[in-house]
């Protein structure tokens, strides 16, 4: 599926202002699931559903939304003794639909940990000269070329 096919099938998921949109190839079934079952749980009230921003961030996807003019917190606390740490607040505390939404998007950024970004063999995120990539063995460029003293 392409972006555009996947706009066709959700015209109302992109309808909204939009920051940015990026769509990597080997995410992108993975983001089309969750569109489809956002779409199962909204059924015939869309209530304003929309993507707000698709994009990678510390070698993983953020799918960031709005709905009934509310937008999810999301925060990023980089660099703790366990590595980045990712804060997500409900878009709607105890809205049984939003809660599931949450839960779908959170589900789907999860799986990009461990899926290539490039073709969706599974892989690892690794840094790369300070930046984060989650690739397989087959996209990944030579470790030694890109990472500081330290970094593997």
């Amino acid at each position: 599926m392409t972006p555009g096919q996947l706009k066709a099938l959700f015209p109302y998921m992109f309808e909204g202002e939009a920051i940015s949109m990026e769509f990597y190839d080997g995410w992108l079934p993975i983001f089309a699931q969750a569109c489809e079952q956002i779409d199962e749980v909204l059924g015939d009230n869309k209530r304003g559903f929309y993507w707000r921003q698709v994009k990678e961030k510390f070698g993983t996807a953020r799918f960031y939304y709005r709905m009934d003019g509310k937008r999810r917190l999301v925060v990023d606390v980089i660099g703790g003794a366990e590595g980045n740490i990712l804060i997500k607040m409900p878009t709607n505390a105890g809205d049984s639909a939003a809660d599931r939404i949450d839960a779908i998007v959170d589900q789907a950024e999860e799986r990009t940990r461990t899926t290539c970004m490039v073709c969706g063999a599974p892989a690892r995120t690794r840094p790369y000269d300070g930046y984060y990539l989650t690739v397989c063995a087959l996209h990944a460029p030579p470790i030694e070329r890109f990472n500081r003293s330290g970094e593997r």
